[in-house]
């Protein structure tokens, strides 16, 4: 598994390796948390809307404490000007496609 990671991460330092593996878990979080979302909207029975809330809940709870570790680090800065981040996002977009 190892040589499995270094060879994803083989271009990237230990601090941008951190912040690829950041963003991308928040990219995953948010999708998860849509997906359970959308199902439990859908869901006809009561139990099973729960159910999948609940799993919802569990992921906006992940995305919010990887969130909370990058605002930390300052990767991101929720205050900034909409288009800054939209740049900062793709900035780390392309960093991290060059990195592979």
């Amino acid at each position: 598994m190892a040589s499995l990671i270094g060879s994803i991460f083989s271009g990237s330092t230990g601090e941008s390796a951190d912040k690829i593996i950041a963003y991308n878990s928040t990219y995953g979080a948010a999708a998860t948390a849509q997906a359970y979302f959308s199902a439990a909207l859908t869901a006809t029975t009561p139990e099973v809307r729960a159910f999948l809330a609940g799993y919802c809940s569990q992921s906006l709870t992940g995305h919010e404490g990887i969130m909370n570790y990058m605002i930390q680090k300052k990767w991101v800065n929720p205050y900034d000007q909409p288009e800054n981040q939209l740049s900062t996002v793709v900035q780390e977009s392309l960093s991290s496609f060059k990195a592979h």
